[in-house]
């Protein structure tokens, strides 16, 4: 069946009238020609519709041509599609339109972007020339918005970076200028040093600037330490040499303003090196009476104190030098400290010294015949005395001994001397009896009674009894006499002394001189004491009867 061609009736008959008055066409031409007509329309209108088809194809290509080419870019540059499902149900000149206008808003963007990135690797080689840093890697198949990104989150970590060492570096500016202060130290006009405190930061941002500062501040920072030592060393020589001319100054020198404040920086130290100087040579001004004053105070304290010659430190006052001065300061000072550390021994010592004295005196005293004709002697009193001693000299050693053990911990592998004899020996020759010849060694011990002298009375034909008694005292006494140490079995035993009564219930006066016999046991002299006062062996014997006779 053949396609109606859009030919309206109306135009067709219209044609036919034009023709038969125009032309003057029979029916049959009419006929023919019409058909002739038809077929040529037919064919016209065919081809009119092949290549609307074409051109309807090529349109369609290009539009998925286009389209594809619009998302590669898309892909490319990392932008969104925003292409929505109602573009399928659009006709194809609207697609044709939709597409060119994304087209054109894509350039606009991607032109942008292209003008972002080449700002922003701009910047980052900026930053990673100034902190001589390393550029950020390109990732292959990378975005265009992707790599925007990365790139300004690194150069927000450099920039973060950059404020750091900023703020790094102006606190170096202000210790560096603190310590040049300080210190009077002198830069170079062209090192990184001088930019830094000239403030141009941005010369000092790199790593190898900031090495050099800082091992720049590192040395600083030592002299300033030394430096600062320094200047406690100056106090301390002054705080010696103040307290050195307050001595034997009456008016002792002001403390300067350098010496209080005790700053450390190089004017301070030039204030007190000059004030050093000045204050030794006022020293050196009256060198001779502060050596002589020295002298005697040191030979006070070797005299006060014991110290021998190994413990002294020979000191040349002939020649008096600032060194001469110097030495006699610290052996002062030496002296000081050791006599601080010597006193409480030398003081149990002096006491333990003073009871031997007493106890060599009293054993002196009670080894001699004399003693029971003196007045007011008491057996009694004697045996306390001696029980005294016999408590007191062993505490006494044994407290010199604890004081002794305790200065022996504090100086590890030294000996204490008494004029360079060691007191642990003089203490254990008194103790085992043995008697020294020395300066050093206590008196002499209980053998020096053999040259007391026992003193005698006059005999009379009145006292005839009293010698054979003397006799037997003296003869005690020089047997006790060769012994050195009195031990206990050979000291008089007084314990009993109240049960020692008469038939009465009377004391009796015991005697403090032993009879030692073969079998070392002690006899006593025993007098009974009654209300006679006539009770006394040397007095008690029979009156004579011979008759005297009288002169007519």
């Amino acid at each position: 069946m053949t396609e109606t061609l859009p030919i309206d009736s109306l135009m067709i008959d219209r044609w036919t009238n034009q023709w038969l008055k125009q032309l003057g066409f029979n029916n049959e031409q009419l006929i023919k020609r019409n058909n002739k007509v038809e077929q040529f329309s037919r064919f016209v209108l065919d081809r009119i519709q092949t290549k609307k088809l074409t051109d309807i194809t090529k349109r369609e290509q290009l539009l998925v041509e286009t389209l594809r080419e619009y998302e590669h870019r898309l892909s490319r540059t990392g932008f969104e599609n925003d292409i929505n499902e109602e573009f399928e149900n659009m006709k194809l000149k609207q697609k044709e339109i939709l597409i060119e206008r994304k087209h054109q808003e894509l350039d606009i963007k991607e032109e942008k972007c292209i003008k972002e990135l080449d700002q922003l690797s701009q910047n980052e080689r900026s930053l990673c020339q100034i902190l001589t840093a390393t550029p950020m890697e390109i990732t292959p198949d990378e975005t265009l918005v992707k790599r925007i990104d990365n790139l300004r989150d690194y150069l927000n970590t450099l920039e973060n970076i950059k404020i750091e060492r900023l703020t790094t570096i102006k606190s170096y500016r202000t210790r560096l200028d603190t310590l040049c202060t300080q210190l009077d130290f002198k830069l170079d006009k062209f090192s990184i040093a001088c930019q830094l405190i000239d403030e141009k930061y941005e010369s000092c941002l790199t790593t190898d600037s900031l090495n050099q500062i800082e091992s720049l501040l590192n040395e600083l920072e030592c002299k300033s330490k030394e430096q600062e030592k320094y200047v406690y060393r100056l106090v301390e020589t002054l705080e010696k040499l103040y307290t050195k001319l307050a001595r034997d100054d009456a008016t002792p020198p002001k403390r300067s303003a350098a010496y209080i404040l005790r700053h450390n920086n190089a004017e301070t130290v030039k204030q007190l090196e000059n004030e050093i100087s000045e204050l030794q040579a006022k020293r050196m001004a009256t060198s001779q009476v502060y050596c002589e004053s020295m002298r005697k105070k040191i030979e006070e304290f070797y005299e006060q104190y014991q110290i021998g010659l190994s413990e002294r430190h020979v000191i040349d006052f002939e020649n008096i030098t600032p060194e001469t001065l110097d030495e006699c300061d610290r052996e002062y000072d030496r002296l000081d400290d050791m006599c601080r550390a010597r006193k409480p021994i030398i003081d149990v010592f002096e006491q333990w010294k003073l009871l031997v004295q007493q106890h060599t005196e009293f054993l002196k005293k009670s080894s001699s015949a004399a003693r029971f004709h003196e007045r007011g002697y008491s057996a009694v009193k004697e045996q306390a005395e001696r029980k005294r001693f016999a408590i007191a000299l062993p505490k006494a050693e044994r407290t010199c001994l604890n004081t002794l053990e305790q200065w022996e911990k504090e100086h590890m592998n030294e000996q204490f001397l008494i004029n360079d004899i060691p007191i642990r020996q003089i203490l254990e020759q008194q103790h085992n009896g043995t008697t020294n010849t020395t300066t050093t060694t206590v008196s002499k011990t209980v053998s020096s009674v053999n040259s007391t002298a026992v003193p005698q009375r006059t005999l009379s034909k009145n006292n005839i009894r009293k010698k054979s008694l003397r006799n037997i005292v003296k003869q005690t006494i020089q047997e006790q006499v060769t012994q050195i140490d009195h031990d206990e079995d050979d000291t008089l035993e007084f314990t009993q002394l109240e049960n020692i009564k008469n038939i009465n219930g009377v004391a009796r006066i015991v005697t403090s001189t032993p009879k030692i016999g073969k079998n070392h046991s002690s006899n006593h002299t025993v007098v009974d004491m009654g209300r006679n006062k006539t009770n006394d062996l040397i007095h008690k014997r029979r009156l004579s009867k011979r008759v005297i006779p009288t002169r007519r």
